[in-house]
């Protein structure tokens, strides 16, 4: 039987080591899109959407995530976050330092949405932009809507920017977490070519990363190419179960 804190370290491993392979920049499948075009950003979100629609459960948490350098080029990057804070209608961002580096940072709420921005100064002369928008089932259109604007505004300024989205949803089952994923897994092989690669699990989780090779994000993980990868956890303290998707991997919590 294994200790709470183990669990716990084990599925924030997990998460780490995908929000690490993210963060080192994950390469376009077969169904490539060009990340300055919105058309196609737009296309390709609303691909993994429908996929996501084939789980079970009711969906409570939609988060997609825009990331990349950036170089200023003489430009002031106060500027630059207040161009960005202008066009994602956010409050004026903060200036802080954090473990010497600046930072800029703001966080809006707008009724169904929550959007988060972080201009983060890595070293002299780079810095690294994370748009974060977060919505419920409420807020999805919006939230597409707003994905498109990302694609357009970060690399019109010249951020080598790269997005990746994680579904999580909600529902009570007798299954064990084990059988779940399996009766999952067995509704998504009709809707897209997809094979194990990876897995884990411990006493409350099963996780496995998928080759999926018709999906439109894909990272290098060791050996293997992953466009996808799913979790099904059980939340004992209010006794029910999640079902958490990432293309290309999972980057929120269960």
């Amino acid at each position: 039987m294994l200790k709470v804190g183990m669990i716990k370290k084990g599925v924030i491993t997990l998460l780490v080591l995908g929000t690490v392979l993210v963060l080192a920049g994950w390469r376009y499948g077969t169904l490539q899109t060009n990340g300055s075009d919105s058309r196609e950003a737009e296309t390709a979100l609303r691909s993994l959407l429908i996929i996501s629609d084939q789980t079970p459960g009711t969906l409570d948490k939609l988060v997609v995530k825009w990331q990349g350098d950036w170089i200023p080029n003489h430009a002031d990057p106060a500027d630059m976050a207040a161009q960005l804070v202008d066009q994602l209608d956010l409050p004026t961002a903060s200036k802080l330092v954090e473990n010497g580096h600046t930072l800029y940072r703001s966080v809006g709420d707008h009724e169904d949405l929550k959007i988060r921005l972080n201009m983060m100064e890595r070293q002299a002369g780079q810095w690294y932009v994370v748009v974060q928008l977060e919505s419920s089932d409420k807020g999805r259109e919006q939230l597409v809507q707003l994905h498109k604007l990302c694609a357009e505004q970060l690399h019109s300024i010249g951020v080598q920017a790269q997005w990746n989205i994680a579904v999580q949803r909600s529902l009570q089952a007798k299954e064990s977490v084990d059988q779940l994923m399996k009766q999952t897994e067995a509704s998504l092989t009709g809707k897209v070519s997809m094979q194990a690669k990876e897995r884990y699990t411990d006493a409350t989780t099963v996780a496995v990363s998928y080759e999926a090779p018709d999906l439109p994000l894909m990272v290098q993980s060791g050996e293997h190419q992953v466009q996808m990868q799913m979790a099904v956890h059980e939340d004992r303290e209010h006794q029910d179960k999640h079902i958490t998707l990432g293309f290309p991997l999972i980057t929120i919590e269960y």
